[in-house]
């Protein structure tokens, strides 16, 4: 064998480690780069909504504290489930986030045993945005002056009063049932597929109650047209400091509300998502922020990536017991 032709491989390793040293700092340069161009955040639910105009809000800080546009980008469809799929299927390099709420992320295994993906194995937290809490809302010329008057009614007629909701699996409707749980009553359910039509029966006395989001009934409650009995918050509302919480009027444990935050795909780098919590985390931070959701009726929560999973499965655990004892499934 030629001596040349012998040390090949000795020279060909020599100098593929002889490239290491130049390779190392490239590599360190490019996850450092991060991001360096745009990220999509994935809204499940339509423009307009609050999910969306909390995305929006929250999506043009960390644009700013990232370098990079945050675009939101609206897949509707399936209770929310087609945009998360979306985010799960992309590839987990911290261009692609989901808004995920509490439907999609806790009451929606429970509603779906199809799905094709498990919302606490392939979708990594990043933080908790806030809760959009209920308001409990009845005609002002309704006999109930309080919650506890509501309940004293319900229980003397079991299944007469009626309540509100955009639908079985709706959150409206498991806060409802919750409530019924809580309190040992038993309403009767009236779905709709029109929220104003469901204010409207609401505010002519048609529907007894109904745990409405907190917006499009506050002129109602202002004006005197409806009673707000409770808001369904661990709080009381901003909007609304004199309600008092369905907790405080002796239903203990009590809480519900729409809670969203953001969730990337299982496997995406631990530095990079820190890097986007840390950029959410000062976006919830600044009191302008703070002012935009809370004029959506969105109370900010301060629930970061090390907490968010336990909190995740504590609601999963609570929403799955609600479905199961009310015998709800997808629609």
């Amino acid at each position: 064998m030629h001596a040349f032709t012998a040390h090949l491989p000795r020279l060909a390793c020599a100098g593929l480690f002889g490239l290491l040293p130049a390779l190392a700092p490239k590599a360190a340069m490019a996850q450092d780069a991060y991001p360096n161009h745009p990220i999509r955040l994935i809204v499940p639910f339509q423009a307009g909504s609050a999910t969306d105009a909390a995305a929006r809000v929250v999506g043009q800080k960390m644009s700013a504290s990232l370098g990079q546009t945050v675009i939101i980008d609206n897949r509707v469809g399936a209770s929310g489930f087609i945009g998360a799929e979306a985010v799960v299927r992309a590839a987990p390099d911290g261009y692609t986030m989901l808004l995920g709420t509490v439907s999609t992320q806790a009451v929606g295994p429970s509603l779906n045993s199809n799905l094709s993906f498990d919302p606490e194995k392939d979708l990594t937290p990043i933080g908790l945005i806030g809760s959009s809490p209920y308001v409990l809302v009845t005609a002002s010329k309704m006999p109930y002056a309080d919650l506890p008057a509501f309940i004293a009614q319900a229980k003397a007629q079991p299944g007469k009063l009626t309540y509100a909701s955009a639908g079985t699996t709706s959150m409206a409707n498991l806060s409802a049932q919750l409530l019924s749980t809580l309190a040992k009553i038993q309403l009767t359910h009236v779905p709709y597929k029109s929220s104003a039509q469901s204010v409207t029966d609401t505010l002519n006395g048609t529907i007894d109650i109904q745990f409405a989001s907190v917006m499009p009934v506050l002129p109602h409650v202002k004006t005197g047209a409806l009673k707000a009995l409770a808001v369904s918050g661990a709080q009381r509302m901003p909007l609304l400091p004199d309600v008092p919480t369905v907790a405080e009027l002796g239903l203990k444990g009590y809480e519900t509300g729409l809670w969203m935050g953001l969730f990337a795909p299982k496997g995406t780098p631990a530095p990079v998502l820190d890097r986007l919590s840390t950029s959410l985390t000062a976006a919830l931070a600044d009191p302008e922020v703070d002012k935009a959701l809370l004029g959506q009726g969105i109370q900010g929560m301060r629930v970061g990536r090390g907490e968010l999973t336990g909190f995740v499965r504590s609601e999963t655990e609570k929403w799955s017991k609600v479905v199961k004892a009310a015998g709800i499934t997808a629609e």
